[in-house]
């Protein structure tokens, strides 16, 4: 805290009465100096209380001097703190980009597992449908069976009718009173006997019924089965395919079987030749299960050329990528841009390794080609075209600083850069000449720019 300034009684300026109580000479220090103005006068000497002041005021000049100096410093602080948050922006938002890309993959496995499901709940449906009518089936053949077993048993005798009510009174009607009923005759019995010959033949008849009501209900539902599937447009097409096309599905199940391959590129020529021919049938499934089709070594040539064409595809695609087209794209687009066909990359890789550990022996076990798979082919290609990215991000980064005259962005960029070379050299396991060239030249670049 600045304090006040006073004045004596001689002009002087004392900054506090503290400093005022300080420069009091005590009287036993002030008698020398009585004594000594007796001898010869010295050469004059400063004051003891000019000196406190001139040592006050140098105190006072030494504090405005750091208080001037504590903002500068404090501003050197606040631009190396923004450089900082900057730099962790910058790495925010670059996680931020690559869950994004994470969230369209996944929203791409969820369209397709929907369709799936949707499938399977169709095929369930139908499934439930085909059951009930079964179930239905089968309750009506066991109420017609329990019925005929039913009427085939004897039937247990009736009780006896009651007696008849006695007839109305004579008083009361006026009439004369009925004759009573005759009495039985005894001399006449008549006996029942069951005649079980009756009762087989009537289950005989009723069982060879029910067959006929059986069988007449299954021709009746053969046949309707039948008549749909005489009017389906889709039936018949495959009908008429494997009616009319079996030399050309027999040639094609002669060349799976037989043709041999030197490179995975015959491999991608010959299923897209082989996929050309199927092309022509109306249904594919449909026609080829009534042949001997051999599927496995058909889809493991499909898998093989796909797996193949998609990582070509990548390859060449990172391989032709450049920013010295002179296209006005910002920086910022640019390095995103090469961020994401690095991750394409590395999930490629990925892929690679998983299909090489999965599918490679079934590859041999056909007679397709592998040397694709190994680390001096497909992959030696993909790490070739990462470390290209490393170069062409360094120069776009490079020509940015360049551009940047102010240089207030330069840390943050060569931050940037080197987090992508690092990661491009543990995927790649290293660099090469011109890589570690642009390597140094940027790294002069940010001294000279930072200096």
């Amino acid at each position: 805290m600045k304090q006040p300034v006073l004045s004596n009684s001689h002009g002087g300026r004392i900054s506090s009465p503290s400093v005022a109580a300080r420069t009091r000479v005590p009287r036993a220090a002030a008698a020398p100096i009585k004594e000594a103005s007796s001898s010869p006068a010295p050469a004059p000497a400063t004051p003891p209380r000019a000196r406190r002041l001139v040592r006050v005021s140098t105190k006072e000049e030494r504090v405005v001097t750091a208080a001037a100096a504590k903002p500068k410093r404090h501003k050197d602080d606040t631009e190396e703190e923004m450089r900082k948050l900057r730099g962790e922006v910058e790495a925010l938002r670059k996680e931020v980009e690559r869950l994004q890309l994470v969230n369209t993959e996944l929203e791409c496995d969820k369209s397709g597992l929907t369709h799936q499901l949707a499938l399977a709940r169709c095929t369930i449906t139908r499934l439930q449908e085909q059951h009930d009518i079964h179930k239905a089936q089968t309750a009506a053949a066991q109420r017609s069976n329990q019925k005929d077993d039913a009427m085939s048993r004897p039937q247990p005798p009736k009780p006896p009718s009651p007696p008849p009510p006695p007839p109305p009174s004579s008083k009361i009607l006026g009439r004369a009173p009925a004759l009573p009923p005759p009495p039985p005759q005894h001399g006449k019995i008549s006996t029942v006997n069951k005649a079980t010959a009756l009762v087989e033949m009537y289950n005989s008849l009723n069982k060879r019924d029910t067959k006929k009501a059986v069988a007449v209900s299954a021709a009746h539902h053969n046949s309707i089965v039948g008549e749909l599937q005489n009017r389906s447009t889709h039936l018949l097409a495959i009908k008429t395919d494997v009616e009319t096309k079996g030399e050309l599905v027999n040639g094609l199940i002669n060349k799976v079987h037989t043709n041999t391959y030197t490179d995975v590129e015959q491999v991608l020529t010959f299923v897209d030749w082989l996929d050309q021919q199927l092309s022509t049938l109306s249904d594919e499934t449909g026609v080829l299960k009534h042949f001997s089709w051999p599927e496995k070594k058909a889809d493991a040539l499909r898998e093989a050329a796909f797996e193949y064409r998609d990582l070509k595809c990548v390859v060449t695609e990172v391989s032709s990528f450049s920013v010295d087209d002179g296209s006005p794209t910002s920086c910022e687009a640019t390095l995103r841009k090469i961020s994401s066909l690095l991750d394409k990359l590395e999930k490629s890789m990925k892929r690679l390794l998983s299909l090489r550990s999965s599918a490679m022996p079934c590859y041999k076990q056909f007679g397709i080609p592998t040397e694709w798979m190994l680390d001096s082919g497909i992959a030696s290609k993909i790490k070739v075209a990462s470390v290209a990215l490393a170069k062409v991000h360094m120069k776009r980064v490079l020509k940015e600083i360049v551009a940047d005259t102010g240089g207030g962005n330069t840390a943050a960029l060569v931050a940037q850069s080197v987090r992508f070379t690092y990661r491009v050299h543990q995927f790649a396991g290293g660099l090469d000449s011109e890589a570690m060239r642009a390597f140094e030249e940027l790294t002069q670049r940010s001294r000279l720019t930072t200096a």
